[in-house]
């Protein structure tokens, strides 16, 4: 398949856009903080049925009016993707600091706060153990937070507040390893990060062959430009635990998709496909499922590593 198929080939005219990438680089440079500031929130009562019938609207506007906009991408970012380590947090918006350790210290005092605020809370399960301290937290939208999303959308469903399944953890943290590497990217310089959706805004969907409703969901999508080439992409978090043949009804799904000719329609090309697998072990038997399946395209897919992946975004792998 050539560039002009895999991505769109043609000279981008791309408009300036603000992605959350650059807005998470104005932090300060040196080793104090804007949100080192008192806050204006009412007190918070101990009770929590007293604390959620204080959480008003106009204690949720003090509370949004005290809050930094490296805060407020913080709680956008995790309403977004569910669950974000203390690791993915501090990569995201703690890159301008004097020292690595001084972004790890402030990103900690950061989110310590926010959690004492209820505006983000952390999981009972950590990451690395407990020797790990704060660094090994999982973190997620809190009451506060979720007041405060629900506020400015106008929706009044809450969030469910349930512990999530091992395996449900480690492939939302896994979606959130792939976004840090296309920020990381575009923060170097490497690419340009034009756009992103994770899910369920990713999911795409269309009227199959016989207009019945169908759906494909990628768990993340993503527009990349390098020089004058700008790149789409689906990717699919591959972490072997689903079963071969669903990996084929999956891919199948991605063609019938692409044969329908709606995403062509809206954005004038067809993503990339990208598993993104676990091991190399795993990469090799999901080549080998994709080139024996018929009716599929192999040029349509590419099956990588976290390790690798970095080079096929970058266009140096294919």
């Amino acid at each position: 398949m050539s560039r002009s198929e895999q991505g769109s080939g043609r000279r981008s005219d791309r408009v300036d856009q603000q992605t959350s990438t650059r807005a998470c680089n104005r932090a300060p440079t040196d080793d104090s903080a804007p949100e080192s500031m008192s806050y204006g929130a009412a007190p918070v009562a101990r009770s929590p049925e007293r604390r959620r019938r204080q959480l008003r609207a106009s204690t949720l506007a003090a509370l949004k009016r005290g809050l930094s906009d490296r805060e407020q991408t913080i709680l956008t970012d995790l309403n977004h993707f569910k669950f974000m380590t203390t690791s993915h947090i501090q990569t995201l918006h703690f890159t301008e600091h004097t020292s690595h350790d001084a972004a790890a210290r402030i990103c900690r005092r950061v989110l310590m706060r926010l959690g004492e605020l209820r505006v983000i809370e952390h999981l009972d399960r950590r990451i690395g153990g407990i020797r790990a301290g704060s660094a090994s937290f999982v973190w997620r939208v809190g009451l506060s937070g979720d007041r405060l999303l629900r506020q400015a959308a106008g929706d009044g469903v809450r969030n469910r507040r349930k512990e999530p399944s091992v395996h449900h953890l480690d492939h939302c943290l896994a979606i959130v390893d792939v976004y840090v590497l296309l920020a990381e990217m575009a923060r170097q310089g490497v690419i340009e990060l034009s756009s992103h959706q994770s899910e369920p805004h990713s999911w795409r969907p269309y009227l199959g062959v016989g207009g019945q409703r169908e759906i494909v969901k990628p768990d993340l999508t993503a527009v990349t430009a390098t020089g004058d080439f700008e790149d789409h992409w689906f990717f699919e978090i591959d972490r072997g635990t689903e079963s071969l043949p669903t990996v084929a009804r999956k891919c199948q799904q991605y063609e019938r998709y692409r044969r329908s000719g709606q995403e062509q329609r809206h954005s004038g090309v067809f993503p990339l496909v990208v598993w993104v697998v676990r091991d190399e072990v795993r990469q090799a038997k999901v080549l080998t499922l994709i080139r024996a399946t018929r009716h599929l395209d192999p040029d349509l897919f590419r099956v990588t590593t976290l390790a690798e992946l970095g080079g096929v975004i970058a266009g140096r792998t294919v």
